[in-house]
């Protein structure tokens, strides 16, 4: 083969593979759960955190997912609150907070995500990192829905 076939080959492959992969960055993109189309998961952000977290905190425990949209693991999370959600019939709240648009996960100190804390009297009673099995959630705000 000579060497220039084997360049075409090579950029033919490359352009193929690279076609591939950004129809399926754009088919998952669209496919994401948007938090805001979710009727059971609530938006918050740095406007509404003090009302709709801290403040609503007192009442119910409230489970904050810390996220951003380029993250793969936050989208693979976002089922499994889906399902926690609709478990939980309304003892607790499920929320979820952008950290590339707002300055409230460094209030907290957020570096990594996902960051699920669940918040109850204004004050973080509990925090998991990463893609966190729903058992795990369900049983973490389980003392706090009874």
């Amino acid at each position: 083969m000579s060497k220039t076939r084997i360049i075409v080959v090579t950029a033919v492959a490359f352009l193929l593979v690279g076609g591939i992969i950004i129809l399926w960055s754009v088919y998952q993109q669209t496919g994401t759960i948007q938090p805001q189309l979710v009727s059971n998961i609530q938006s918050f952000t740095d406007e509404n955190f003090e009302k709709d977290v801290v403040e609503a905190s007192k009442k119910r425990a409230i489970l904050v997912d810390f996220y951003a949209d380029w993250c793969f693991p936050c989208r693979m999370l976002d089922p499994i609150l889906q399902e926690v959600a609709k478990d939980l019939n309304g003892c607790a709240t499920i929320g979820k907070i952008n950290t590339d648009k707002n300055l409230i996960p460094r209030r907290f100190g957020v570096n990594k995500i996902p960051a699920i804390f669940i918040i109850r009297d204004g004050e973080i009673k509990n925090a998991f990192y990463g893609v966190v099995p729903k058992e795990t959630i369900l049983k973490a705000l389980e003392e706090f829905c009874s």
